[in-house]
């Protein structure tokens, strides 16, 4: 009688947890969808703590509005304060902005099948679900505590030849220098010419994965930002970090 007393209890506590799981989706999508007027599709969803919310944080979903998936963000309530929400569907789509702009630039640099994605870092009180149509380029002439990051993926065949990267990557670290943020950098990843690592571009603005943990043959990267130093092309080789093994 005491397994089955047991065996019930878990069951229950599964199925309980799983309905609180499609819940806190729901509460999170409900209020997305009422904020931007929107649709939008849940990709994953992360399970949070009913029990220490505070310390571990509640539930969150990556989503996308409905057909838009390169438009991926990160939504959820907060933590401390019950029917609070957040969301980086805002930054989501000032990256999209970014990518635009910097487009021409960086295929004519790094070539036309290169993979790249603006990374947009701001503090959660900086910025809210009203600039949704604002430009970045107006929201940051008040706002300059923002960083920006181009991360690169670029497939080689075999150990990359850094002196070809070597201005294409000062030049792109220029241009981000006339944005007037207070963080900007530039990431590239030289990787296997067979691996398929699209789905890593895409959501490199909240899957927060560096080229090492990568799950792919990565042959070495280069970062560099405002922080560097950097004068010259002739210093950017400096920066190359081939990968173990």
């Amino acid at each position: 009688m005491k397994k089955w007393i047991k065996l019930t209890a878990a069951i229950l506590f599964v199925i309980m947890g799983g309905a609180g799981c499609m819940s806190s989706e729901s509460k999170v999508v409900d209020h997305l969808e009422k904020v931007y007027a929107e649709e939008f599709e849940v990709e994953s969803t992360k399970e949070g703590s009913d029990i220490f919310p505070e310390m571990y944080g509640k539930d969150k979903v990556i989503a996308h509005p409905e057909g838009k998936p390169e438009l991926v963000f990160i939504a959820g309530e907060s933590r401390n304060e019950a029917g609070v929400f957040y969301d980086t569907y805002v930054l989501s789509k000032w990256s999209k902005e970014l990518d635009a702009k910097y487009s021409d630039q960086i295929k004519s640099d790094f070539g036309q099948e290169v993979e790249y994605k603006t990374l947009l870092l701001a503090q959660g009180d900086k910025y809210d679900p009203s600039m949704i149509d604002i430009p970045f380029s107006q929201y940051v002439t008040e706002n300059k505590e923002v960083d920006v990051t181009v991360k690169i993926a670029i497939k080689t065949d075999g150990e990359p030849d850094i002196s070809k990267y070597a201005e294409p990557v000062y030049n792109l670290l220029e241009t981000l220098k006339k944005e007037n943020t207070k963080f900007y950098g530039v990431s590239v990843g030289f990787v296997d010419e067979s691996e398929d690592i699209s789905d890593y571009i895409r959501t490199s603005n909240i899957n927060n994965i560096p080229w090492s943990n990568l799950k792919a043959n990565v042959y070495g990267t280069i970062m560099v930002d405002n922080l560097t130093g950097i004068n010259s092309p002739d210093e950017i080789a400096q920066h190359y970090d081939k990968s173990e093994g």
